[in-house]
């Protein structure tokens, strides 16, 4: 690709490697925030994606459960 100076092709996946990271980061603030700091920042970026998934979906669960009570704690 960068041989053959697609330039085209070259910038599509610049852009898409540009919203890769955006997402990544989005992911490891909102852990880091929803957690209550049990999981540092830089700890959630050191994660691989199968384990933020993972992550992602524990704090959604236990939010939703958090949401059921009476007197919820976020």
């Amino acid at each position: 690709m960068i041989r053959t100076g697609d330039s085209e092709r070259i910038g599509k996946l610049i852009n898409q490697l540009g919203a890769e990271i955006k997402s990544i980061i989005r992911s490891a603030i909102e852990l880091s925030y929803y957690s209550r700091g049990a999981w540092q920042y830089v700890d959630v970026l050191m994660m691989t994606a199968g384990e933020r998934d993972i992550a992602t979906e524990f704090v959604n669960k236990r939010l939703e459960q958090a949401s059921k009570m009476t007197f919820p704690v976020f």
